[in-house]
């Protein structure tokens, strides 16, 4: 939908509901947004890059941790 045939739909529509309407484009808005900042939270790994081990996380402890004997 374009915003042109949005815009003569809304002319269209009595003055009464045009609060409703507003509500309604703020109430979307307003989730878009929350959707957006959740995802671009969550996954940080394209940023920042990421490392995937194919050992068990405390055998690698105790591979660094004997690094000198």
């Amino acid at each position: 939908m374009s915003y042109d045939t949005m815009i003569e739909q809304i002319k269209n529509v009595p003055q009464e509901c045009l609060a409703d309407i507003e509500n309604y484009i703020q109430f979307v808005l307003y989730r878009y947004n929350q959707k957006f900042k959740t995802e671009n939270k969550t996954n940080l790994s394209k940023y920042f890059g990421s490392v995937s081990f194919n050992k068990d996380g405390l055998s690698i402890q105790k591979e660094m941790r004997n690094e000198w004997n």
